[in-house]
């Protein structure tokens, strides 16, 4: 395949992720995960999972919790691994709106950093970790944080 159609292939993919989240749709969203896949949501969403079975399960619990989410996707930068042409990572921005079950809503901006594995023709998601630039409410749960320098000091 070529370079533009294997970025439009995992665009695609990191799409119909949030679709089938956002629809609970657990067993789909497992599906666009590989066999050995490992996932880190951040220790307050459960840590790192690994296999594609547990990354199910964490997904299922972790969401079971919101009546309604919407997880809209910003830039992302899509790199293939010079020399395996079935490999890429990706870094997109996230931001995730959530709607817990007493009405009460709150809302992270994220980055996705995926690694990504091309299996059988179609491209999946062997690799996630969650990182949290801003999280606008909750604030009692622990993250993975963006990492980001302290500015320099100003001059008086």
């Amino acid at each position: 395949m070529s370079e533009l159609a294997d970025r439009l292939a995992i665009a695609d993919l990191l799409a119909l992720y949030c679709e089938r989240l956002d629809e609970y749709d657990i067993d789909a969203v497992a599906a666009l995960f590989t066999e050995d896949c490992r996932t880190d949501y951040g220790p307050g969403r459960g840590g790192a999972v690994i296999g594609r079975a547990a990354v199910r399960d964490r997904i299922a619990a972790g969401q079971a919790q919101f009546r309604r989410t919407h997880h809209q996707l910003g830039q992302s930068r899509i790199t293939r691994h010079p020399g395996d042409p079935d490999r890429a990572s990706a870094v997109t921005y996230v931001t995730a709106a959530h709607e817990e079950w007493d009405g009460s809503r709150w809302r992270a901006h994220l980055r996705y950093v995926d690694g990504l594995r091309r299996e059988g023709g179609s491209w999946l998601i062997e690799s996630r970790s969650v990182l949290a630039a801003l999280v606008d409410g909750r604030p009692e749960i622990v993250w993975n944080w963006v990492p980001r320098r302290p500015p320099e000091r100003q001059a008086d």
